[in-house]
């Protein structure tokens, strides 16, 4: 969404060098200039209004430099809006740029001017670099940022610009919240565009023409005649706009007699000469091309060439070919311009009565460089097979102003308008997410076959919407239709989103009887669906039939499945193997595989995979550079995640998450803190998992001044209400400050009612603080949210114990044997050689178990010459202090410290990751190893 910025300023000898030609031919024209009385200035604009042409322009900017007039700021401004005028737009820039301290007039100009030039993203790339340079934007900025964000279809830029209007109380101004409701409509925003224009405290006629035109462009055209009448019942007199913003929706309905009243209207109004075109065009559309072609033989002494283009393109879509080619001929003997329309529509014809000959003479005709060089004209019109074939790429690009243009002309062109087609544009609607347009077309064709059926099933299951792609399904059964292939590849997503393994495998079932399975996609798809439904034993035998025909699709389905279910060994495991049979990894595959080193915080595997990314061409992807950060910083290297943060060209909203993540992980709060602060600055819009990052890092540092305010900024600044985990989070970060009081009334005081998370935050802070009052109030509410988790009763457990109340901490323990639930023995990983090795507490079945436990001994016994004193608050025995301490070894992260330290060479980093119960006990012990044998170890 972001451009680079510019530099703030450019040297002025780069303006010098811009007026340099103009300055050497000043001598051949200096407009006459009357000489200012003492102590006033040459007013530019006298000067500037005389520049009709680039040259002239040039002449006066060198002009104005002699003289000193473009110190002014005003004066600035003027010449950017005259460079700007002459479609000059770098010259503009670099007045622009030139300017010392460019006011708000000259920002808007350039923005004006981008804008109206279609460049889109200049135009909001400026208006940052205007917020970062602390110019204020005013009533008149907005509507113009407004419509590039409109243009470019950039709604994130669109709502960060609405923020922006709110915090300048700029949104209640007409012009701005019409602009507003004007770009919001064109996004399809119709919901947000209303609610806008229901609050706005004056409309007007430009403000009711953006709602009209909203609703009749965003497939409501009932909803835009609604307003239409509305907009006369507020007593506003609707204008040539309004009726021609009204057109695209009458043609929608093909409602003939709705283009007879909307004609009389404009004819009442005295607005036809303004609107004719568009009367004819939809008179056209609507199939009464005689009532079009009475309309322009009425314009006799006015047709231009929108006229004669609305009328060919008219005959053309009514199948009148030869009288589109008479009318062609009648143009070229005028004195009127081509345009793009004429041109294409007389191929058209000529195409269809197949007039080589003619086409041949309409091209030579049309053989101006402006002209020739569409594609469209050079290639004699896309046909058919064009059009279906670039019908996919408007879906995977989302650009859904591309397919309605290609349905426009499609609908223009009616030799195009098949079911193949159709169909074709069916799924880009629906893969779009404009469902409302894809039935509209679905219903319309009265012969549907079984592909225009997966069109509609398919795209509703990759747009996340699983029940509505079933009950088409379902229909087609229904129907009598048979499914093919590609109607299964639809259904087995949408089984998997659903997490509906009975029809899945129904779905299975059907496959194999219609002999689809021996079809690779579907075969991976079928895997795909199993193993999101958590089947592994049948995605696993599936995948294994036909191992000697998987491709990288079917090795990604695969390795995704695994990760999707936590199952990070064997998705590392199946990566392996993968490059054992010489498959090349491609970019799914790393961005699946990441995250499984990301999980054993294995370092080496992480950087392997790195390098493999690199020498692939992959590090440039924004997914990749993301997952890198989250990668490097879960195995413990945030400097290398900082360094793949900071050398990325492009970030997104995922970018700064992962990053702010991994500073919290490692306990970096001021600089998770200043990091969130930065990406407000450069007007990156902060989400949930935003927040939710900060403030744990807040959480992990101990910033609790910092917390409460990025807390309370979330609803007050960023118009963002905290979800339950925000609050879990802040009741964390209050209770590890030993503010008990405060996190307790804060949970009182949320409006929604607290979850595990939350009373299990206070339940860890109550173990921390030893408050077993408040802690009991925890543990209440958590068995009735969570009755199966043994954890909770251990942690409350653990704080009568601290308390010394060892008769209660019994009764807790005997409570949770009574409601059957077992406490899961704790865990730990370390990786050495790439090889990862596991650990249970008091597990003494490993072949090294005596030389851990011997080497375990002699380093206690030197940490204890160094003062080291065991923590044995967590052993919940009450036995003596030796005992503890005794227990305290057993413990699965000392084994895996002890084995790790036995096993590697001096200087050598280790990576461990365990359960998070007893780190208190042997966090301190470790680190002194570590010191002891010069070796690393990094805790997880």
């Amino acid at each position: 969404m972001f451009l680079r910025r510019r530099p703030l300023q450019r040297p002025l000898h780069a303006l010098a060098a811009a007026v340099a030609p103009a300055a050497a031919e000043a001598t051949t024209w200096i407009p006459e200039f009357p000489s200012p009385l003492p102590g006033q200035r040459y007013d530019p604009r006298l000067l500037l209004r005389s520049c009709s042409d680039a040259a002239r322009l040039r002449q006066a900017h060198a002009r104005l430099l002699v003289l000193g007039a473009l110190s002014d700021a005003a004066a600035a401004a003027q010449l950017l809006a005259s460079y700007a005028s002459l479609h000059m737009l770098d010259s503009a820039r670099l007045v622009l740029d030139s300017a010392a301290d460019p006011c708000s007039l000259a920002w808007n100009a350039m923005i004006r001017a981008y804008t109206r030039a279609g460049h889109h993203g200049k135009a909001l790339g400026c208006f940052w670099e205007m917020l970062a340079r602390h110019v204020d934007p005013d009533k008149y900025t907005f509507p113009l940022v407004l419509r590039a964000c409109a243009g470019a279809g950039d709604l994130v830029a669109g709502e960060s610009a609405h923020q922006e209007a709110a915090q300048r109380e700029l949104d209640v101004d007409v012009y701005v919240r019409t602009a507003l409701v004007d770009m919001y409509a064109k996004m399809g925003m119709l919901t947000t565009a209303k609610e806008l224009f229901e609050t706005m405290r004056e409309t007007d006629v430009v403000s009711w023409n953006a709602m009209i035109s909203g609703f009749a462009s965003g497939g409501d055209p009932w909803g835009s005649l609604t307003l239409f009448r509305r907009m006369q019942s507020a007593g506003l007199e609707p204008n040539s706009v309004t009726i021609l913003n009204l057109l695209p929706a009458i043609c929608e309905l093909s409602d003939i007699l709705l283009c007879r009243a909307l004609h009389g209207f404009a004819v009442r109004r005295l607005l036809l000469s303004k609107v004719s075109n568009g009367l004819m065009d939809s008179y056209s559309k609507c199939g009464s091309v005689e009532t079009a072609r009475l309309l322009f033989d009425g314009k006799s002494g006015s047709r231009d060439a929108v006229s004669w283009g609305t009328m060919i393109s008219g005959y053309v879509q009514n199948g009148c070919f030869s009288e589109a080619l008479e009318l062609f001929d009648d143009l070229s003997r005028e004195k009127i311009g081509l345009n793009r329309v004429s041109v294409v529509s007389a191929l058209v014809a000529a195409t269809e009565t197949r007039d080589l000959e003619k086409g041949r003479d309409i091209h030579a005709y049309a053989g101006e460089e402006w002209i020739n060089s569409d594609v469209s004209v050079v290639t004699a019109l896309p046909n058919r097979v064009t059009i279906v074939s670039v019908l996919p790429a408007c879906s995977e690009l989302q650009d859904v102003k591309l397919g309605k243009s290609i349905h426009a002309y499609v609908l223009k062109s009616q030799s195009c308008l098949d079911v193949s087609t159709v169909t074709a544009l069916v799924a880009t609607y629906a893969k779009c997410g404009f469902f409302h347009s894809a039935h509209a077309l679905f219903d319309a064709v009265s012969h549907k076959d079984i592909i225009t059926w997966n069109a509609l099933i398919n795209g509703y299951a990759q747009t996340g919407d699983a029940g509505s792609a079933m009950k088409m399904f379902h229909q087609l059964r229904l129907m009598g239709m048979h499914p093919d292939s590609g109607t299964m590849v639809g259904v087995l997503p949408a089984c998997a989103l659903l997490n509906d393994i009975n029809n899945g495998m129904c779905a299975h079932g059907l496959i194999i009887k219609n002999g689809f399975e021996a079809d690779l996609h579907v075969k991976n798809v079928i895997v795909d669906m199993y193993a999101k439904c958590g089947d592994f034993a049948s995605a696993e035998n599936l995948f294994l039939v036909a191992k000697s025909c998987n491709d990288e699709i079917s090795w990604n389905t695969l390795i995704t499945g695994y990760m999707q279910s936590g199952r990070a060994k064997e998705a590392m495991s199946a990566f392996h193997q993968m490059k054992c049979e010489n498959l090349k990894p491609n970019l799914v595959t790393y961005v699946s595989i990441l995250p499984a080193a990301a999980y054993f915080a294995a370092l080496r595997e992480g950087m392997s995979l790195h390098g493999s990314v690199i020498k692939s061409g992959f590090e440039s992807h924004l997914i990749v550079g993301n997952s890198l950060i989250d990668m490097y910083s879960k195995c413990g290297r945030v400097d290398y995640a900082k360094d793949i943060f900071d050398q990325m060209q492009i970030k997104d909203i995922v970018s700064w998450n992962a990053m702010m993540s991994g500073y919290a992980a490692h306990g970096l709060g001021e600089d998770a803190v200043a990091l969130f602060s930065r990406m407000c600055e450069n007007h990156v819009k902060a989400d949930s998992i935003s927040f939710l990052a900060v403030l744990s890092a807040c959480r992990h540092g101990g910033l609790i001044e910092e917390g409460r305010r990025i807390f309370n900024s979330m609803s007050s600044e960023h118009n963002f209400e905290p979800n339950l985990e925000h609050y879990a989070c802040l009741v964390d970060l209050l209770g590890r400050c030993s503010q008990l009081d405060e996190a307790w009334h804060l949970i009182q005081s949320m409006p929604m009612a607290p979850d595990a998370g939350v009373w299990g935050a206070l339940l860890g802070a109550c173990r921390m603080h030893s408050n077993a009052w408040l802690g009991e109030i925890a543990l209440k509410n958590l068995v009735k949210l969570e009755p199966q988790n043994a954890a909770h009763y251990v942690v409350l457990s653990s704080i009568y114990a601290q308390l010394g109340r060892w008769a209660e901490a019994r009764s807790t323990r005997k409570m949770m044997g009574h409601t059957g639930l077992t406490k899961t023995p704790g865990c730990s990983w370390v990786e050495i050689k790439n090889i990862v090795h596991a650990f249970r507490v008091g597990d003494q079945s490993h072949p090294q178990y005596e030389s851990m436990s011997k080497l375990w001994d002699t380093l206690q016994e030197k940490m204890e010459d160094m003062g080291y004193v065991p923590d044995t608050s967590s052993v919940l025995h009450n036995v003596e202090e030796e005992e503890k301490t005794s227990f305290l070894y057993s413990h699965s992260e000392r084994l895996a410290i002890s084995f790790a330290l036995l096993n590697t060479e001096p200087e050598t980093l280790c990576h461990r990751r365990s359960n998070e119960l007893a780190l208190k006990s042997v966090y301190t012990s470790n680190l002194q190893n570590g010191l002891e044998m010069n070796q690393g170890v990094m805790l997880k």
